[in-house]
């Protein structure tokens, strides 16, 4: 699964384009999304790959490629912890 590809098809539910959705874009400044719609993006990615997304955790998301990473983080550690 490219986890990647997921987040951009999630996000371009939200209403984003792919040429948007480049790793370095910044949330808030250069797509525009503010802390209720980066709820709606974090609800919609928890729900397409089933993971529980802790934003503050996380230190929160600056950029596009920050969702990506954490989404990445996550799945790997589901499949460390499945594998032990």
């Amino acid at each position: 699964m490219d986890i990647r590809e997921n987040v951009v098809t999630v996000m371009r539910g939200a209403g984003f384009k792919n040429e948007e959705l480049t790793d370095d874009q910044r949330l808030a400044e250069d797509l525009d999304i503010d802390s209720t719609e980066l709820v709606e993006v974090v609800v919609a990615l928890e729900q397409h790959f089933g993971v529980s997304i802790d934003a503050d955790a996380e230190g929160g998301f600056r950029t596009f490629g920050d969702l990506v990473g954490c989404v990445e983080r996550l799945l790997l550690a589901g499949v460390a912890a499945v594998g032990s």
